[in-house]
């Protein structure tokens, strides 16, 4: 049984610290998009305007991306590892991405590099809750998202004083301290004791990807005899219709921020 507290609200500073520092890099891209164009361009080219911006788009998208590959590695290796090389990489990323001279390279440095480092670090904040609360995760979910509404809030301001003081490259090298307490936050997802039945089953990790046989749910049958309907799913139908509505739905939800950014700049 998930402990309730103990060790556990050590965890959940940390997944908010996470989650904080994570999207509230993310959504402070506003101020990064202007130093960037003044650094490596005009507000009165286009080109350099539309390419500017999808570097932040760019970093965005890719940390929803890979999602589903660092919850495969997650459950292989557990949510410390993950987070903890995931916090390591975005590091190298972030900083990489202050030595660069023109904008093409952060694309790699600061688009795939740091935006996947946040992704493999961010993922098992997630899980890591549930491991370690039960009756109190809905309380505890919502003061780690709070954490990233927080630094939502006072990053712009930080950053506009870092980029007024020291410029771009200099505050990109003050955000690595944000991904390094990130990488020693990782380590408090300490994993608990596995159960009797994991030992006696060997915990293989190779189990992920072993063979398996399908037996579908009772409410999921796929009937293709007798002219019934082509696919009869029961429950499961009004459950995935709503969580594919919802992927949809949240397509276009950082889309708006570049063209908006872009048309204040122009006007």
């Amino acid at each position: 049984e998930p402990p309730e507290g103990g060790w556990g609200w050590l965890v959940m500073l940390a997944a908010m610290w996470c989650n904080g520092s994570v999207f509230g890099i993310q959504n402070a891209c506003g101020v990064l998009f202007v130093s960037m164009l003044k650094t490596f361009g005009s507000k009165d080219d286009d080109k350099m305007v539309f390419k500017t911006a999808w570097v932040g788009s760019l970093s965005m998208g890719m940390i929803f991306f890979c999602c589903p590959i660092v919850s495969v590695f997650t459950d292989i290796f557990g949510c410390r590892k993950t987070a903890v090389v995931g916090a390591a990489v975005g590091f190298v990323g972030l900083m990489s991405s202050s030595f660069v001279s023109s904008i093409e390279p952060l694309y790699l440095t600061y688009g795939i590099i740091f935006a996947c480092g946040c992704s493999f670090a961010y993922q098992p904040s997630l899980v890591i809750l549930g491991h370690y609360f039960k009756k109190r995760l809905g309380l505890v979910n919502g003061i780690v998202t709070a954490g990233s509404s927080v630094f939502t809030i006072l990053l712009p301001l930080l950053l506009r004083v870092l980029i007024d003081s020291v410029g771009l490259f200099y505050t990109l090298r003050v955000l690595c301290i944000f991904m390094f307490v990130l990488f020693l936050a990782g380590f408090t997802y300490r994993p608990l004791g596995s159960s009797t039945k994991d030992k006696e089953s060997g915990g293989s990790r190779s189990s992920l990807f072993s063979r398996r046989k399908f037996s579908p749910p009772k409410n999921f049958q796929f009937c293709h005899l007798q002219g019934d309907s082509l696919c009869s799913v029961g429950s499961w139908n009004t459950t995935c219709t709503f969580w594919i509505l919802c992927a949809l739905c949240s397509l276009g939800e950082y889309a708006p921020s570049p063209s908006l950014i872009m048309n204040i700049i122009i006007s």
